[in-house]
């Protein structure tokens, strides 16, 4: 009887522990999470995206970000982009870009928009933790600039949730 007994605690502690790191997880997916979205999700939002992620990791912090589009009207990333932030140090050549959802928005502690509006779905989701960023040039035709206005939003961006 004393093994049963000490086996059913045994797995009630793992399935609890289970349980717990389960919703920890979700918790943390939930904060840390930042969106960002463009109208394709395959230029601007990818880059973005990217350089948040290197700029968050080197500085030892728990987000991580995500690239959607508004409308995406391909599967792949445009050469030019593939080209840019390969020299960059970022392989995205297998990237697909992905629709934004409801569910995205509320994933996510910080939504960037840039160059688009949210879709009316998701507007009363994000508008707390919602910023626009329109003034990025199209990377298409001038790639530094569009790489140099996204790094500058990015840096600021990660300093104030450095600081939070």
């Amino acid at each position: 009887m004393g093994f049963s007994l000490t086996r059913i605690v045994a797995i009630s502690a793992f399935v609890l522990t289970f349980v717990c790191s389960v919703s920890k997880s979700h918790a943390q997916t939930h904060d840390s999470q930042v969106l960002f979205i463009c109208e394709h999700g395959n230029v601007k939002s990818l880059m973005a995206a990217s350089y948040f992620n290197q700029l968050a990791q080197e500085r030892r912090l728990a987000f991580r970000a995500v690239s959607r589009g508004i409308a995406p009207d391909s599967t792949t990333v445009p050469p030019a982009i593939i080209q840019g932030l390969r020299g960059d140090g970022f392989d995205v050549s297998s990237f697909h870009p992905s629709a934004v959802t409801a569910s995205d928005i509320s994933a996510s502690q910080r939504v960037i928009t840039i160059g688009t509006a949210l879709p009316t779905y998701a507007q009363s989701d994000a508008r707390p933790k919602t910023e626009q960023w329109n003034d990025v040039p199209p990377a298409n035709v001038d790639y530094a600039a569009a790489r140099d206005s996204l790094k500058s939003h990015i840096k600021k961006l990660v300093e104030q949730l450095a600081n939070r």
